[in-house]
């Protein structure tokens, strides 16, 4: 067992059909890798149920809290409440259907131990958990990321896990998808250290991703076209 306290941050969005069974596994498999830990789950104004399940399981648990928002917000809006609202020394992200298996913790946790740095990207091994039109969209959008803001990360968009104190002072702009990786550019601007692990990418076996949607890609792009121009004419400092 890890000598660090954790929050996990989950934002969740109409995920009635596995947010409970992620919450147990989570859960369980966390108690087992480290010391002191919360689950923070942020409800991006689901409609489905969600809540009800997600208030069942915090009155049940202290160890996890629930923050509602009233209307849909985004992905990444959620993701950024949640990293705000974290109380332990490391904050990681991840999704309701799991995609990052915290037992890999135990891959990603001993890198705090034997280097000095602020942050880690968990990069995928490979993307066979996808299909075709997610692959090839989750890969335009990496190369999109990388070619404009000249930043050598071999992934963006899976999970990444923080010291707490990297948050204070910085402020996000974006809403969806784009989130994490404007998270990264800002703490690579600033100097903060970082390593990148190799994990598994695992497949969603129930529910929907509402990822991959055509309307989701389009406001990815246009807030990666927002930052990137922003940062160019100086309304953003890197």
């Amino acid at each position: 067992m890890f000598d660090k306290s954790i929050s996990v941050v989950i934002p969740v969005y109409n995920e009635f059909e596995v947010i409970e069974r992620t919450l147990l596994y989570s859960l369980t498999v966390l108690s087992e890798v480290v010391y002191d830990f919360e689950i923070i789950v942020v409800n991006d104004g689901s409609n489905d149920g969600t809540d009800i399940i997600l208030n069942r399981l915090s009155a049940a648990n202290n160890r996890i809290r629930v923050f509602h928002n009233k209307k849909n917000e985004g992905s990444g809006a959620s993701l950024w409440k949640g990293f705000k609202c974290a109380t332990k020394e490391l904050v990681l992200s991840n999704f309701a259907d799991r995609p990052f298996d915290l037992a890999d913790l135990r891959e990603v946790l001993p890198l705090f131990h034997k280097d000095d740095i602020d942050f880690v990207i968990v990069v995928r091994k490979d993307r066979s958990a996808n299909n075709l039109y997610r692959k090839v969209t989750s890969y335009a959008n990496y190369l999109l990321i990388r070619t404009l803001f000249n930043i050598k990360i071999d992934d963006f968009q899976f999970v990444q896990m923080y010291k707490r104190e990297v948050f204070n002072g910085i402020n996000i702009i974006s809403r969806g998808t784009f989130v994490p990786p404007e998270i990264i550019i800002r703490l690579i601007h600033l100097k903060r250290r970082y390593k990148q692990v190799k994990c598994i990418f695992h497949k969603r076996n129930e529910g929907k991703s509402k990822c991959g949607s055509p309307k989701n890609i389009l406001n990815a792009i246009k807030e990666i076209v927002i930052f990137k121009l922003l940062t160019l004419f100086r309304f953003i400092i890197l």
